[in-house]
């Protein structure tokens, strides 16, 4: 692993487990054994460190985001593949981590914006488009508004700061809503769907 993608990949790593304010240029050195001056010869200040990891991390979930289009069997498949996909990134993450990207990164912050506008609301966009013309989706919604709706639900659980987690997880919280978002647009027939790949049955409901 080359330097740079080292001095990333441990960056992230401590900023989502104590929060990106939280953590120290010395700390990060010290995590990975090596100069502030090495550091500083890729990033000129954390701040620079920040606003890359974010770019770096964006593209790699902009590709996973392609790989799992490409292997979804149907609209309600590909969602669900994406949240086991952020789910999994949850698990390992203080909330704090997002709350001080918005407020303390402001550069940072407008690439995850960026990102969300230009390529998260057209997958999205897509996926229910697609949903209604296959019937898994309910025929009277209007695939704007519930592409931004489902936005604004993730925005809800990464920087809206409503939700207490000490009692239930980032990660759970984020399985309820998106549940609730599913059943809210499906058709009996996509219900039926997502029930099968959530190895449910209507009874157990």
């Amino acid at each position: 692993m080359q330097a740079q993608e080292k001095i990333l990949k441990t960056s992230l790593e401590l900023f989502f487990k104590y929060g990106i304010k939280h953590v120290t240029m010395d700390e990060i050195a010290k995590e990975l054994g090596m100069s502030k001056k090495t550091i500083y010869h890729f990033y000129k200040e954390k701040d620079d460190l920040v606003n890359q990891l974010c770019g770096f991390e964006l593209k790699n979930h902009e590709c996973k985001f392609e790989e799992i289009n490409k292997a979804a069997k149907d609209p309600i498949h590909e969602i669900m593949l994406i949240s086991e996909n952020m789910r999994a990134m949850m698990q390992n993450v203080n909330p704090m981590f997002f709350l001080d990207l918005q407020k303390f990164y402001p550069a940072a912050y407008q690439r995850f914006t960026a990102f969300k506008e230009n390529h998260a609301h057209k997958l999205i966009l897509i996926n229910i488009k697609k949903g209604i013309e296959l019937g898994v989706y309910r025929a009277d919604l209007d695939p704007e508004f519930v592409s931004r709706l489902r936005l604004a639900q993730i925005d809800m659980l990464m920087f809206g700061n409503y939700f207490s987690y000490e009692k239930i997880s980032f990660a759970s919280t984020h399985t309820i809503v998106l549940d609730i978002f599913i059943f809210g647009i499906c058709t009996i027939k996509g219900h039926k769907l997502f029930n099968n790949y959530k190895k449910i049955k209507e009874e157990d409901q």
